[in-house]
């Protein structure tokens, strides 16, 4: 189940939260500065933990 904050993240990305995560890993960011870089890009409405983004994608692929 998504979370209101994943659903946040979603409107202020303009695609799955999902989607942007495993780009950045795709690029070779680690966890931390992509929960760093997600708090930034959303001028600090989405602050979550590098744990919180792993769980995130977890669950994305379990729902798969």
């Amino acid at each position: 189940m998504r979370t209101t904050t994943q659903h946040l993240a979603d409107l202020i990305l303009g695609l799955p939260a999902e989607t942007w995560i495993a780009d950045q890993r795709s690029a070779g960011r680690s966890w931390r500065l992509i929960a760093r870089d997600l708090e930034d890009i959303t001028s600090g409405r989405v602050v979550v933990t590098d744990r919180t983004l792993r769980n995130w994608m977890t669950s994305a692929q379990v729902a798969a």
